[in-house]
Parts: C-alpha cells; sequence; structure tokens
C-alpha cells in the first residue's frame, strides 16, 4: 500500500484539462421515469440516450472475471456531466447497488490519462478495481474502471480514459 493519500494520486492521475468531477453517477429502476424526475428537480432539458453492453465494449470485467452486463443510459450537462444508469441484463454493479440500495447516487468519476496507469497505481495504494471495461468509443481504445474507494472517499470512484 502506497502512503499517498487518494486525493494526491487522483490529482496526478487526472487528464490534463478536465474539470476535477467529470460525472455523477445515479443507479435508477427506470431511465425513462428518472428522466422525468431529474428534468423537473435539476431544469434539464436536452439528454443524450444510449443502451451499452457487449457489443459496445470489448470486455467487461466485475470483481477481476470477465462479466457480462448491458445497461440504459441518459446523459444531461457536462462538468461534471449527470449520468443515470438503469441496469438491464448480468451481473454488475449496477444491478446490485440497485438491489441492495436502491435508487441513488453510485459513483464520481474523473477523467485519467492512462487507465491502465490509475489501476496499476490505485491498486497498489490498496483499491480494489470492481468493475471495468476496455474497448469502447468509436476507436475503441477508451475504458473505464470502478474502484472501491467508499471507506476513504464515501463513494465509488470511476475513472475514465477518452479514446
Amino acid at each position: 500500500m502506497q502512503d499517498r493519500p487518494i486525493e494526491s494520486l487522483l490529482s496526478g492521475l487526472r487528464a490534463p484539462g478536465t474539470p476535477p468531477i467529470h460525472q455523477v453517477g445515479i443507479v435508477v429502476a427506470s431511465c425513462d421515469e428518472a428522466v422525468e424526475r431529474y428534468s423537473a428537480l435539476l431544469g434539464y432539458t436536452k439528454w443524450r440516450r444510449s443502451n451499452f453492453g457487449p457489443n459496445d465494449v470489448a470486455r467487461m470485467t466485475l470483481r477481476g472475471s470477465d462479466a457480462v452486463h448491458s445497461m440504459r443510459l441518459a446523459y444531461a450537462g457536462d462538468a461534471p456531466e449527470l449520468e443515470l444508469i438503469e441496469p438491464l441484463e448480468g451481473e454488475s454493479l449496477y444491478s446490485e447497488w440497485l438491489s441492495e440500495r436502491g435508487e441513488g447516487i453510485h459513483h464520481l468519476a474523473v477523467v485519467v490519462s492512462s487507465l491502465e496507469e490509475t489501476i496499476a497505481a490505485l491498486e497498489a495504494a490498496g483499491f480494489a478495481n470492481i468493475q471495468s471495461g476496455h474497448g469502447f468509443a468509436p476507436s475503441g481504445r477508451g475504458g473505464y474502471a470502478y474502484f472501491d474507494t467508499t471507506h476513504a472517499l464515501g463513494f465509488v470512484l470511476e475513472a475514465v480514459e477518452m479514446a
């Protein structure tokens, strides 16, 4: 385990020119219903929607093992972006969260320069990579990883490498 606090680790791994918080992720039972609620609550009028799953991501993992799951997503705003996540099929952090805790804020995301370096650094610091996806975005080089940072930060952290 490293002596560096996670805050200084993150500041060193974050991609230059990106906001401190890229995204706030909220797990929901229904994206359609949640879009209505969050539009009324926060005033968003434009949403981007998509389904995301094994056809969109070359490799997905859950707690270190290969996984297959899918979700419906709705995005609004930027810096930070609001992401609504409705689990559809397969076991995932999202389906577990919904089953165990119900709807609510699931993660905060930061954009990193190198997902591989971020995974290595955070795992060396004792933060498990609990779910990841590698090979998405138009170039197929993007990736994301979720880390169990709840004891240190009070929330799950997502690191995203844009491609």
